[in-house]
């Protein structure tokens, strides 16, 4: 998380303004690509849709939620959870750090994960999309993710570039 935050911090360093999709450059983020998601903002609630998400979330998930809504995709009872932390980049124009747990079946086991969301703007000042890294425990090919929740989540400290 720390690798994305500083990719982050540099795009808006050196732009002096939030960064768009297209400042992001995947081979600059070779070491934690499969971690990263990229999660369109829809106007209206905000509503929140997983454009494109990394292998590596995949797999510590357990499933798939590209093209999915926040709401529709694995967060269940705890969906306006996540949209009250998925919402956080918007008010704050910075970024949100979150960690929790989720519980897997028919084990029981918990697992930790860790997130970052990090604000993108099309136009230097609207967010239209976030970028997002997830790292956490990896659920079995065996087990499905049956509760989740956060043990804590808060926008981070430093703001971008107005």
């Amino acid at each position: 998380m720390r690798n994305l935050l500083s990719y982050w911090d540099s795009k808006v360093a050196h732009l002096q303004r939030l960064p768009s999709r297209a400042d992001l450059q995947p081979d600059e983020m070779v070491p934690f690509l499969p971690f990263v998601a990229l999660i369109n903002v829809q106007k209206t609630t905000p509503r929140f849709q997983f454009r494109l998400v990394g292998t590596g979330i995949v797999g510590a998930m357990g499933r798939e939620a590209t093209n999915r809504n926040v709401d529709e995709a694995l967060f269940g009872a705890n969906a306006p959870n996540v949209e009250t932390f998925f919402s956080m980049p918007l008010g704050n124009h910075g970024p949100a750090y979150a960690s929790g747990q989720y519980t897997v079946a028919p084990s029981g086991r918990t697992l930790a994960f860790e997130t970052l969301l990090l604000p993108l703007s099309s136009d230097g000042a609207v967010i239209d999309m976030l970028l997002g890294g997830l790292v956490g425990e990896r659920v079995q090919r065996d087990e499905q993710i049956c509760g989740f929740q956060y043990d804590s989540f808060s926008p981070l400290m430093q703001t971008a570039a107005p």
